[in-house]
């Protein structure tokens, strides 16, 4: 093996690791409203961890229908589900956030498009967000199929 290889194999592999860090490294959100553009960027990258990173540790997703889903790991194993199941875009709209000194509740309604059918479903949520060191995150999260 030429002299070459070995640290090239090495530096392309740091390369791909720092790629894939970054993929996954949650934006800072300065406002609470900034989670619609940062959740509809993951899920165009398809990156379940940037969305865990959203939320809190121990943040709660309600779904209709459904018990109770805590924390981070839990919260991403759902998102990985959605991008297994054929989500493939997040668009928001009616974005309406509610903001004090260190929480918020942003109401928006948004639209799922899924590959697998080229359809879409529609939702509204009510987002509440806590500020911590490192900027607003999730701290509950409840939505509903819209009408």
């Amino acid at each position: 093996m030429p002299s070459f290889v070995l640290p090239l194999i090495l530096t392309l592999a740091l390369c791909a690791a720092a790629t894939a860090q970054a993929q996954s490294t949650p934006p800072v959100l300065a406002v609470p409203g900034d989670a619609a553009d940062a959740l509809a960027a993951a899920v165009k990258a398809q990156d379940a961890d940037a969305i865990a990173g959203l939320y809190l540790p121990d943040a709660v997703l309600l779904s209709p229908g459904a018990a109770p889903v805590s924390g981070q790991a839990a919260i991403r194993a759902v998102w990985a589900q959605n991008f297994k199941g054929g989500m493939r875009s997040l668009t928001f709209e009616d974005i309406r956030p509610e903001q004090g000194s260190d929480r918020a509740a942003v109401a928006w309604t948004w639209t799922a498009g899924m590959a697998w059918s080229g359809q879409s479903f529609t939702g509204r949520s009510l987002v509440y967000f806590t500020l911590t060191p490192e900027g607003w995150r999730i701290s509950a999260d409840m939505w509903q199929p819209a009408p």
